[in-house]
């Protein structure tokens, strides 16, 4: 070696850079892409650096040229978390690495590569592809706060994104995740081809939200770590996260530790988005749960409308059945056609090869079901093939079912023709009464006492699970005081939940957040208007409650029923004179249970019922409702099921109201 080569070399290594990099750096080519007389670009002109090249990577990325390639170097381009740019190209030459450095991300939710409301970004990888990789046993160790969202590639509230050609592989959360940044802009116009997803924590893909989608050629495999574990989960968190025009064609998922095709939208409703669906040529084979899996609500305001079709697909060796949950007879059209399902339900086989079913909290008929050119095959000759579970609060039955399905059951074929008929004479619709809803459509409401000493002790353990949602009245230049306790359920972390307040005309004040198993004093100085404000606390997976309140208030159990976890305690409800047959619907979730009493104005009890997991029901007559007045409901700790964690609770025929203290009521407004 020369003295000059020597000098070169020590001079590179005492920056910290190495030869490599002062070998592939072309500040040359920088400056002409930076001028604009370049459109193409090699992230190498910026610099490489086999330890750290996250500067080099982001400041090619940052200067915006249309093309950008990312380079096969002799080693991997190892990297912090990156964030990508409109109307960019990015391209990574066959068996490219970018990987994620050891010690970084942090964040609950560092992505490696993140696109937030972008516009034109593709990401493909040449030849054979290029490989995307993270450390998610690092990511489960002490040294990192618990988390599902280090996803490998974060698509939020962005247009015309592009995903070729790539391998991602033990992200610390999904693969890749299409959310929102930005409320009423989902996803929209995105491609995924030719991808694998391997090893991820949480998913092979999440999707919240996404119009105009196709994933394409695309493998969703050996997902574990952090359930559900799908390979595939759609599953918006609220109303305006649609899943329109969404297909999946010629896809494949294997040995995920949960489902194959995993469909969650009970938070989907129909007024803001109908749903759009197609797998088409896909398979799941050996995923630990359902293979398929698809879960809607239905009752008032929550049937969704659309189409979801199961086309030229098959489902070999899963775990658990088919499952098709709270599917409204009257809402989303569910079709199979030329489909096999071979095997499915292994770990099972006391239950049906499909099962459709209504849960407690639904309301309608299940059912709009149709089967054609369906194989089904299993080695037990005895196994049921389908069945309906009607646990919905109005027992409603199942309808809307047609078409037939050959049953090969060790080796024994049959035909399974469906029908209305049918289903009418095998899963006849339960009997229970029903009294109808209150009419809040244009309803008024004030507090039920003015000028109310409000009590000075804290608040029962009225404990609504995920988002909050409480009714509070306040007057114009009134003051709002609160104090807010945000729970843990079961073992479900959490950091600091916010407290908003909707104001009457809709719009939304910051009331800042509620510290996690603390109580938190929050305040507002003067409200801006005179009616209803809606306080909405975001708990996540867990609980919060309203422990003391200078103003009335109530939680709906409306539009839905009210979905409560743990607490218990005395609750008061109002049933205003010249009411007419009033309800109250009890129920829990399998073992998780309650015990309910409920006494009248006089502080009677009436009704009781103990270890309630399917719905139970007190009805108020019509004298007791012509009286009205202030009634109490008690929730307790069930005597023989083992817990009271999720319950729910629906009332009937009065406002549907749950109050803490009778001097914090709502009545109608006179």
């Amino acid at each position: 070696m020369t003295f000059r080569s020597l000098s070169v070399f020590l001079c590179a290594a005492g920056l910290g850079v190495t030869l490599a990099t002062a070998q592939q750096a072309n500040p040359e080519k920088v400056a002409q892409v930076a001028a604009g007389t370049l459109t193409e670009a090699r992230v190498s002109w910026w610099g490489f650096n086999p330890a750290d090249s996250t500067a080099f990577l982001q400041q090619a990325i940052n200067s915006k040229v249309p093309k950008l390639i990312i380079d096969k170097m002799p080693s991997p381009w190892y990297t912090n978390k990156l964030t990508a740019v409109s109307n960019q190209e990015i391209i990574f030459e066959e068996g490219v690495e970018l990987v994620a450095l050891k010690g970084q991300f942090q964040g609950l939710t560092d992505a490696l590569i993140t696109i937030r409301q972008q516009e034109n970004v593709t990401l493909r990888g040449l030849g054979k592809g290029a490989t995307l990789r993270m450390h998610k046993a690092d990511y489960h160790t002490d040294a990192y706060k618990k988390s599902e969202w280090r996803h490998g590639i974060s698509i939020l509230s962005s247009l015309g994104v592009n995903i070729i050609n790539l391998n991602i592989v033990d992200t610390g959360g999904d693969g890749i995740y299409l959310g929102i940044a930005k409320r009423g802009v989902p996803p929209t116009d995105i491609l995924i081809k030719n991808v694998v997803c391997d090893g991820n924590n949480r998913q092979g893909i999440s999707v919240i939200a996404a119009v105009n989608m196709l994933i394409e050629d695309t493998k969703l495999i050996n997902t574990s770590g952090t359930a559900p574990e799908a390979g595939i989960d759609f599953e918006p968190n609220l109303p305006d996260e649609p899943i329109r025009n969404c297909v999946m064609r010629n896809c494949y998922s294997e040995n995920n530790n949960g489902g194959g095709y995993v469909f969650y939208l009970p938070n989907m409703v129909s007024d803001i988005s109908p749903l759009e669906v197609t797998l088409e040529n896909c398979i799941s084979i050996n995923d630990k749960r359902s293979p398929l899996a698809l879960h809607t609500g239905n009752g008032p305001g929550r049937t969704l409308q659309g189409h979801f079709k199961v086309i030229n697909c098959t489902f070999t060796n899963a775990g658990n059945p088919i499952s098709l949950v709270g599917n409204d007879a009257d809402g989303v059209k569910i079709e199979f056609v030329n489909v096999t399902i071979d095997n499915c339900g292994h770990t099972q086989p006391e239950k049906a090869v499909i099962n459709m079913s209504n849960r407690a909290q639904d309301e309608s008929a299940g059912g709009n079901l149709f089967f054609r050119n369906v194989t089904v095959k299993d080695p037990n000759e005895g196994r049921p093939l389908f069945n309906f579970t009607d646990g919905g609060m109005n027992g409603g039955g199942l309808r809307n079912i047609s078409g037939e399905i050959t049953y090969i059951a060790n080796g024994k074929a049959t035909k399974q023709v469906f029908s209305d008929e049918w289903a009418k004479a095998t899963f006849p619709p339960l009997q229970i009464k029903r009294v109808p809803y209150y009419p809040m459509d244009g309803a008024r409401f004030q507090p039920y006492q003015a000028n109310a000493v409000i009590p000075d002790q804290d608040l029962p353990n009225l404990q609504p699970r995920g988002l909050g949602k409480f009714w509070l009245y306040a007057n114009q230049g009134e003051d709002i005081r609160l104090a807010v306790l945000y729970g843990q359920l079961g073992n479900y972390s959490g950091t600091r939940a916010a407290v908003n307040l909707i104001t009457p005309s809709g719009k939304k004040i910051g009331l800042g957040g509620a510290q996690f198993q603390e109580v938190t004093e929050l305040a507002l100085a003067e409200a801006p208007e005179t009616g209803i404000y809606q306080v909405e606390i975001s708990a996540g997976a867990n609980w919060s409650s309203i422990k003391r309140s200078n103003r009335a208030i109530v939680l709906p159990a409306y539009p839905k029923a009210a979905h409560l976890a743990a607490g218990g305690g005395d609750y008061f409800f109002l049933v205003p004179p010249g009411s007419g047959e009033f309800s109250i619907r009890f129920w829990g979730e399998g073992a998780e249970g309650l015990k309910a009493t409920v006494f009248d104005p006089a502080g009677n009890q009436v009704w009781q019922k103990d270890d309630i997991s399917a719905i139970e029901q007190f009805v108020g007559t019509p004298e007791q409702g012509k009286a009205g007045g202030v009634w109490k409901l008690r929730v307790e700790k069930p005597t023989n099921l083992p817990v009271i964690e999720d319950h729910y609770i629906r009332i009937y025929g009065i406002p549907p109201f749950i109050g803490l203290a009778p001097e914090l009521l709502l009545a109608p407004a006179q």
